[in-house]
């Protein structure tokens, strides 16, 4: 008998929190609570943990110092991997050689599980407070992820362009993996995704909300460009996808999109600085089609914007399908912007009864009416063989007994 199942996708499942914190709270206190979830997700599943470089952010972020962070929190764990989402590569922000040098360092203290992603702003209120150009910062971030491939992959390199001309060096110390960490790419338009794919490295694709065909349009893109160019360095094509707005999984659907109400706020906040930056450079345009959302469109948002993951485990379960049949390799879920014990409740629901549908489901136990269900839809193939079996042998009998009789 054949059974016929949906497809299950090998997804990687990325926890990213910003420390997003209330007023009235302190950000020592956010930060030990946000440990303690990173602990959790681990025990639960997970296979990540990233969070955004955010400068001078107001209301939605405080994590200016992943590379401080990490490492702290490597060494209370052992098998969870982390991902820089991203770091900003304007030259002002980061210099190219001290990036390589510091992702070389926590790939030793991590023993290798750390990955990198890059990207080049997306805040007004960073870019001013670093007078980065937003005209500029493209091409810087383009020539500042060359310098750091040659860095993590030649033993000794150089480079000569507008913004950076390093002599030739050696990057000390080096890292554990091979080639090198993993490392991804922001992208928000068809061209910037086209660039990470014909880079070879991986895309970092949503945080828009505009919708799944949107979303598998870049999807498509990325493959297509991937596969039609040719590659310097070894390929690390993975498609991470965003779901920035946020993923609250809770026992009842009513009680997830209870919670969930409140961080459309923030969504509407950090949107808001796209279109600002959308109307100073050409680089930015593309952002300002945020412009045409409605926030406050529920039903849009929860279901359609592919900026959400809410609802129940069983919700959940079939929301990260549609990401799965869109040829996603990795969710990168915003789990943030809630109380604490409602943060480390969601985490542990979907590491216990989602996570695992996609990481092992044979290992999932079902109901016994599911159980009963498929032994009766089995039993009469399984009696048609019998007969059929039964049948055969008795044939085979009767022709022995014919050839004794002949003998």
């Amino acid at each position: 008998m054949r059974i016929h199942t949906r497809k299950v996708v090998a997804m990687r499942f990325i926890f990213m929190s910003e420390g997003e914190t209330p007023p009235g709270h302190t950000h020592e206190h956010r930060y030990r609570e946000l440990v303690d979830e990173v602990l959790l997700a681990e025990e639960v599943g997970f296979d990540a943990f990233g969070t955004s470089e955010q400068h001078v952010a107001i209301g939605t972020a405080t994590t200016s110092a992943p590379e401080v962070l990490y490492p702290y929190l490597m060494a209370l764990t052992s098998r969870i991997r982390f991902v820089h989402l991203v770091t900003l590569l304007p030259t002002r922000i980061n210099h190219a050689l001290r990036v390589a040098e510091r992702l070389a360092t926590e790939d030793i203290l991590s023993n290798g599980r750390v990955e990198l992603g890059v990207g080049r702003g997306n805040t007004t209120l960073a870019l001013r407070a670093f007078e980065v150009s937003p005209t500029e910062n493209k091409a810087q971030q383009i020539e500042g992820l060359e310098v750091i491939r040659r860095a993590l992959h030649n033993d000794v390199f150089s480079f000569v362009g507008e913004h950076y001309k390093i002599p030739p060096r050696s990057l000390v110390p080096r890292g554990i993996q091979t080639p090198y960490p993993p490392i991804h790419m922001a992208t928000g338009s068809p061209e910037s995704v086209r660039t990470a794919a014909e880079l070879g490295v991986g895309a970092i694709v949503g945080g828009f909300y505009l919708g799944f065909e949107f979303l598998e349009n870049m999807l498509r893109i990325y493959d297509d460009a991937r596969d039609g160019a040719t590659h310097t360095y070894p390929v690390q094509a993975q498609k991470l996808v965003a779901v920035g707005g946020g993923m609250h999984c809770a026992e009842t659907r009513d009680e997830a999109v209870k919670w969930a109400r409140s961080l459309t706020e923030s969504v509407a906040l950090s949107t808001d600085a796209y279109q600002r930056l959308s109307k100073l450079s050409d680089d930015y345009q593309y952002m300002g089609a945020v412009k045409h959302l409605d926030f406050n469109d529920e039903r849009y948002m929860f279901e359609d914007s592919s900026g959400f993951i809410v609802g129940d485990p069983d919700d959940c379960v079939a929301q990260v399908q549609r990401f799965a049949d869109l040829g996603a390799d990795s969710l990168v879920m915003r789990i943030d912007g809630l109380p604490h014990r409602e943060l480390m409740k969601s985490i542990e629901l979907f590491g216990k009864y989602v996570i695992p549908k996609f990481k092992n489901p044979r290992a999932v136990v079902r109901t016994p009416a599911a159980v009963l269900d498929d032994i009766r839809a089995a039993r009469p193939a399984h009696y048609a063989e019998v007969e059929a079996f039964e049948s055969a042998q008795k044939e085979t009998t009767g022709n022995s007994v014919e050839v004794g009789e002949a003998r």
